[in-house]
């Protein structure tokens, strides 16, 4: 899925997160003024897209997000590599629409640190255990983040207006939950709170 260049770009990553997408086109054929409506939603993944990498002024570096698109299609943003990227719904929604007609020519590859690829939620956790990654599940039942122990490389996987389904909450099942507090909040809020945590515990070193 990713290039030698790829997966030097992996190697400085310290934080993922996995974003499961439930009702997202994995066509590229919707237009960027109707996000939330003819791409079933897309506006969600493209404001955790910016919630993940964007700061007040530059990019994190040492973080990738993963967009399971109906448990079909994953897109993968390395910020490591990353360009192109605004703090703007409609530009991010441009760069998933992209990256989606790269799969639909047979490419991997589309804009700078975006891959895409035909593949599921298993195959993404798997990948992260096999790199390193200690995976936690964003879940209002779990235990509350501020007393959480956190690996230094960890990764957190969420889901976006929906719930996780029966299949993919016994994926989820062995990994441990944690909750962002009393109130149920949106994905792409949630993103952000979780960096502000491992900010204080681990001092991000690769900014742009």
């Amino acid at each position: 899925m990713t290039s030698t260049s790829g997966v030097d770009a992996q190697s400085q990553s310290r934080r993922a997160f996995v974003i499961v997408g439930h009702t997202q086109t994995t066509s590229p054929d919707f237009p960027l003024n109707d996000l939330p409506g003819s791409a079933g939603r897309m506006d969600i993944l493209a404001r955790c897209v910016t919630a993940a990498f964007c700061l007040s002024h530059g990019l994190r570096k040492d973080v990738e997000v993963f967009l399971v698109l109906r448990d079909e299609v994953v897109l993968r943003f390395e910020g490591a590599r990353l360009k192109r990227l605004n703090p703007d719904e409609r530009s991010t929604g441009a760069l998933l629409k992209h990256a989606l007609q790269a799969l639909r020519e047979g490419r991997t590859q589309s804009t700078p640190g975006v891959s895409v690829a035909r593949r599921g939620l298993s195959e993404v956790l798997q990948e992260l255990e096999e790199r390193g990654f200690q995976l936690y599940v964003l879940d209002e039942r779990g235990e509350d983040i501020r007393t959480a122990d956190f690996a230094s490389r960890s990764a957190f996987v969420l889901s976006d207006h929906r719930n996780f389904t029966p299949e993919e909450e016994v994926l989820l099942q062995e990994h441990p939950k944690l909750s962002l507090g009393p109130v149920v909040l949106h994905a792409d809020h949630c993103i952000p709170l979780v960096h502000n945590e491992l900010d204080r515990r681990f001092p991000p070193e690769a900014l742009e």
